[in-house]
């Protein structure tokens, strides 16, 4: 063991650093600018917090809309939990989606005991987007506040995300999702990890360059006036990408709150995380680069750069980066042999530690995080989680660029698939 560190050792130190730059090409332009931009945010993260609190009650009246499908086992906790906020949603609104368990009864439980303003169920199913829509039909709120079922909050949650709408220009404010169940087993401490890098700090930093480009599903808040103007949520599923998408492409700004906390639950097996990852991606590609196929067009009159930018930094450190991870295996094995063996245990040693900076940063920043528990899996979630889900992003890619997989996806109806663009 000790011996082949010490040969790897030797091997690098015997390079020039042109061959050193050529062995790890794929961290030095496809990792590295990420990490980068993670590190540039912390500098500036701890500064942006607001030094005053606006008034919120004088910007207009929060409808909280619950939508779910078959959500009898969490719809009434998070009914429960609104009630318990710093700032109460003005009215709450549940939507149950043509659910057939017990999520009519549990509504209509909620409302006799008054945590219900609105209540509506729909035989058939339609879908998140036309739940959200029928919710928004039955709200008198200025904002609404779109919130998945599974989720409960931080006791200011709402409060934050309304300050958000202190600028007139903002359309949308995404909240902070935080794992919940992050200690049910290796697999949810991973995506405990990834959020908090993930979210908690690079949607931070994506806000700060005016490139937040999804506000969060679990947890989101609308402007009505810019919710009216865009023609609400389109069927199908991604709804909250492409909502944002939407919400910019009219000129609204997006903000993110970082101190509006969310809890939810994420999937504890390797299946049901695949399948989920798979959506997300396949969402992304036919959103990304079918129906919004302008923002990249440089010839199209009115091209916004801001626009062009951040389509084009997800295809690259994203799509590309999925591709280039197995031409960068084959081709460093033919070149290299068997010295290829220690070119990637030096740049997993590279990254472990970036992982490890990076999730420190993020941890300080977001103080809600229990991060003491996870930081024993750093190790494995570098070398094992990242790598896997590259994979699993690359497959979703091929399927939805090859198969158009997403329009055959059972999250939503078939008859929503048939009318989308």
């Amino acid at each position: 063991m000790w011996e082949m560190i010490d040969d790897g050792i030797t091997f690098f130190a015997t390079q020039s650093y042109a061959t050193l730059f050529t062995m790890f090409w794929i961290v030095v332009v496809l990792e590295f600018p990420r990490y980068l931009m993670s590190f540039f945010t912390s500098v500036f993260f701890f500064a942006t917090k607001p030094e005053y609190e606006e008034d919120i009650e004088s910007l207009g009246r929060l409808t909280a809309v619950i939508a779910g499908h078959n959500e009898e086992n969490s719809i009434e906790k998070c009914g429960e939990r609104l009630q318990e906020q710093s700032y109460i949603p003005y009215e709450v609104i549940a939507i149950s989606d043509g659910s057939t368990d017990k999520t009519r009864d549990d509504i209509h439980y909620l409302q006799n005991k008054g945590r219900l303003d609105g209540a509506h169920a729909t035989e058939l199913r339609g879908g998140k987007a036309s739940a959200l829509n029928l919710g928004q039909r039955f709200s008198t709120g200025d904002f609404i506040a779109s919130i998945d079922c599974d989720c409960t909050f931080d006791r200011h949650a709402m409060k934050y995300v309304m300050q958000g709408f202190a600028d007139p220009k903002v359309g949308v404010v995404s909240g902070n999702v935080i794992v919940r169940n992050s200690t049910a087993n290796i697999l949810s401490s991973f995506q405990a990890i990834e959020y908090v890098i993930s979210i908690c700090l690079g949607r931070h930093s994506l806000a700060m360059l005016d490139q937040m480009c999804c506000a969060s599903g679990a947890f989101s808040a609308f402007r009505v006036s810019a919710m009216n103007q865009i023609g609400g949520f389109d069927a199908g599923g991604g709804e909250d990408l492409d909502i944002t998408f939407r919400l910019r492409d009219y000129g609204w700004r997006v903000e993110f709150a970082p101190e509006a906390i969310c809890y939810t639950d994420v999937p504890t097996s390797i299946t049901v995380l695949m399948r989920q990852r798979f959506r997300w991606e396949r969402d992304a590609i036919r959103l990304r680069y079918r129906k919004y196929l302008h923002f990249i067009n440089p010839f199209r009159q009115g091209m916004q750069l801001k626009e062009f930018f951040h389509q084009y930094e997800f295809l690259v450190f994203n799509v590309i980066a999925a591709i280039a991870l197995p031409v960068y295996l084959v081709w460093l094995f033919v070149r290299y042999g068997d010295n290829s063996w220690f070119i990637l245990a030096g740049a997993q040693v590279v990254l472990i530690a970036l992982d490890t900076i990076t999730f420190a940063l993020a941890s300080y920043a977001t103080p809600k995080v229990k991060s003491l528990p996870l930081w024993p899996y750093i190790p494995a979630y570098s070398i094992f989680y990242v790598n896997f889900m590259r994979v699993v992003r690359l497959y979703a890619y091929v399927q939805e660029w090859v198969f158009r997989t997403s329009y055959k996806d059972s999250f939503a109806p078939l008859k929503v698939h048939r009318v989308r663009e």
